[in-house]
């Protein structure tokens, strides 16, 4: 992720940076990313070096790594630290961060796609110059405390389902003769394309191109028969069980629904 900010910070059509600053921990991809951007990236030789050269310092490191990295270091109270790391509490990176006031120490969870200006990203708390940066690399939404990021970080967690949706899609046409490529290009393409119009999003916009489809068509029929299946209730519960696991909390039990389908004629199978 790391590396993906640094693109997409260096392809910027004005780069918010004179200069990044990496650390040399993963000496291949530092290497790489100095080569690709020589006149913008260097890299430092230690942790702390990176910290006396930068205002703004990003931890991107393991999160079993990160309590003993952040603790080596020495910051200064005019610096801004933006964490990376998912399953860091926001109290323990500011108490390893100090002097750093607790304004200038941020989460941020950006999306991969944010290393070609198009991944969303999560923050807390608001920081003017961060959401600004990060706004850049695709929505970024602020949020004001590290409880209401947990709920937020959970929709990160629909990647996965998303692309086994598009899987079973390509599988289908498969199976019905389409050869693979075909497939999968074609599959790959009407996903991206039915989600455009849902890239920037209204509190109305998902209930809006629900109720465009047509009663009695094919989208309709989509629709009704998976929430017949229980697959969006299903969907809740996974989601329900994912932010257990963000706040440390019992996971709920998931509730097993048969599958039923009405057809046409009012009839089920």
């Amino acid at each position: 992720m790391s590396g993906a900010i640094v693109r997409g910070m260096a392809t910027l059509s004005k780069v918010p940076a004179s200069s990044i600053v990496l650390s040399p921990r993963s000496a291949a991809k530092t290497a790489a990313l100095a080569a690709e951007f020589p006149d913008l990236v260097t890299v430092a030789t230690g942790n702390q070096e990176v910290v006396d050269q930068s205002d703004i310092v990003f931890i991107g490191v393991l999160p079993a790594q990160a309590p003993e990295v952040l603790r080596s270091l020495r910051f200064t109270a005019e610096h801004t630290v933006v964490s990376l790391v998912a399953t860091m509490a926001m109290s323990a990176v500011q108490e390893a961060c100090a002097p750093v006031p607790s304004t200038k120490v941020l989460r941020v969870i950006p999306l991969p796609p944010v290393a070609k200006h198009a991944g969303a990203s999560v923050m807390t708390p608001p920081h003017p110059v961060i959401n600004a940066l990060f706004d850049q690399l695709g929505p970024c939404v602020p949020v004001e405390s590290e409880a209401v990021m947990k709920r937020m970080m959970v929709i990160t967690c629909l990647m996965g389902q998303f692309y086994a949706q598009q899987r079973k899609a390509q599988q289908w046409l498969e199976q019905k003769g389409i050869d693979a490529a075909s497939a999968s290009k074609w599959t790959g393409a009407v996903f991206h394309s039915i989600s455009y119009d849902s890239a920037i999003a209204t509190p109305h916009t998902f209930q809006e191109l629900i109720d465009e489809q047509v009663t009695g068509g094919l989208n309709e029929q989509v629709i009704r028969e998976l929430s017949e299946a229980g697959a969006f209730s299903a969907l809740g519960d996974s989601l329900d069980g994912c932010l257990a696991r963000f706040e440390g909390t019992p996971r709920p039990n998931l509730r097993k629904r048969p599958y039923t389908s009405t057809l046409e004629d009012g009839s089920t199978e």
